[in-house]
């Protein structure tokens, strides 16, 4: 069961920016796997092509913008998993805005006893993992990305 109603526009809009790499309005089976390739992940041709015909409602090779809500769905999996995953996201970003800045992660971190090194230094790893299109924040398409398609 996919839940697409949570998902508000706005992290539409920058999921889809994350995606479409070459910014021409569609998302290829090439972007799809270069995205997970760049999470750290791994994607097959076969499963980037079975996600891709899963969104694509007028076969023309790529997903605009108005067939991507169905993509994102399908990425983004299960509706238990994912509500535990957008949970774990609510609770760093403390000011709600969609976004976890460094200095957000830096306040989890100095709460929690996990961490004895340099805290700062450990914040800004944290981000630099997260923060695949490397605007100094990370939004939660990026987190839920890396969260569910890194290699361990």
């Amino acid at each position: 069961k996919v839940i697409m109603a949570e998902v508000k526009e706005t992290e539409l809009e920058v999921a889809f920016k994350l995606f479409d790499q070459d910014k021409d309005g569609l998302v290829t089976t090439e972007e799809l796997k270069m995205l997970i390739e760049k999470v750290g992940g791994c994607m097959s041709e076969g499963e980037a092509r079975g996600m891709m015909r899963q969104a694509n409602k007028d076969s023309n090779g790529g997903i605009d913008y108005s067939e991507f809500r169905k993509l994102w769905a399908i990425v983004r999996g299960e509706e238990e998993d994912e509500l535990e995953i957008r949970e774990d996201f609510r609770r760093v970003d403390l000011d709600g805005n969609g976004f976890i800045t460094k200095e957000e992660m830096l306040v989890v971190i100095s709460d929690c006893d996990y961490f004895v090194s340099d805290k700062l230094v450990e914040a800004q790893k944290c981000i630099a993992e997260l923060d695949v299109d490397q605007d100094g924040q990370v939004s939660y398409p990026e987190f839920i990305l890396v969260w569910k398609y890194r290699k361990q």
